[in-house]
């Protein structure tokens, strides 16, 4: 059997299990930055929820919120993503009462794309984070400055369109009031959104979604029918969130909707 180390000998192998510390600490975390990044590829169901409040009529302040579910592809080099949509399946709005309620023409929903969004994957407290910058949607309208320039306030302004289809401007929201009434408003819409998630898995996103919707109202087929486009920012952050699910690629709009069943409320 050896004997006990030497004190010199003690105090260089303390030394050197320092300095083996030092190295294995300089590296970053997860080993994600030597190209160990989850691959997440492929197709994926996106699942979102915008909240804000709104002021109803004789009611009051209401929340509002909308849902959209989306089939979209995921290309992937490294730390870096693209993100393109494929076929948007759903959006539906909870206005916060019954007296009103809104909806969107499947023409709407045919037009309307998402991306491509550039995202990156970064170390994070949680594990790995999905991180997409802030973009622009246009709906019903080409800027050259989607940044700064102003929305068009006028239905014969150039720079309005027809996304829709119907020969209407911008493009076209049912209303439905009291369950009996039933009109249209025209509007054009510059949304800003950016992303910020934790990968759980390699089938599962969450996270939080910053946003900012303008809108102008253009037009209605009657004034009882134009509905405040602007609302109250909702305070609570988790309330504007995102859900990304792994899927084969083959699903219909009804199996996505069923993959978010738990989301939407059962």
């Amino acid at each position: 059997m050896e004997g006990p180390l030497h004190p010199r000998e003690r105090r260089k192998a303390v030394k050197l299990l320092l300095a083996l510390v030092l190295i294995v600490s300089s590296f970053p975390l997860f080993g994600a930055a030597q190209g160990e990044w989850p691959d997440l590829s492929g197709s994926w169901a996106l699942f979102q929820v915008i909240s804000d409040y709104w002021e109803v009529p004789l009611l009051g302040e209401r929340p509002r919120r909308i849902y959209q579910i989306a089939k979209i592809r995921v290309d992937q080099n490294g730390a870096d993503l693209i993100l393109r949509s494929e076929n948007i399946c759903a959006m539906v709005f909870d206005m916060g009462t019954s007296l009103v309620q809104i909806s969107i023409t499947p023409a709407f929903l045919s037009a309307v794309k998402i991306g491509p969004l550039f995202g990156k994957l970064e170390p994070s407290e949680k594990g790995i984070a999905l991180v997409i910058p802030e973009f622009f949607i246009l709906n019903g309208v080409r800027l050259t400055d989607p940044l700064s320039e102003p929305l068009p306030t006028t239905p014969d302004d150039p720079r309005v369109v027809d996304l829709d289809g119907d020969g209407k401007p911008g493009f076209t929201v049912t209303v439905r009031v009291f369950g009996i009434f039933s009109g249209e408003t025209y509007v054009v819409q510059r949304l800003r959104q950016g992303y910020r998630g934790t990968v759980l898995g390699p089938d599962l996103i969450r996270g939080i979604i910053s946003w900012k919707d303008e809108q102008v109202t253009l037009g209605a087929s009657a004034s009882f029918f134009l509905i405040p486009g602007k609302g109250r920012p909702d305070p609570d952050p988790n309330h504007s969130f995102f859900v990304m699910r792994r899927i084969q690629g083959t699903e219909g709009c009804e199996e996505l909707r069923e993959l978010f069943r738990e989301e939407l409320g059962g």
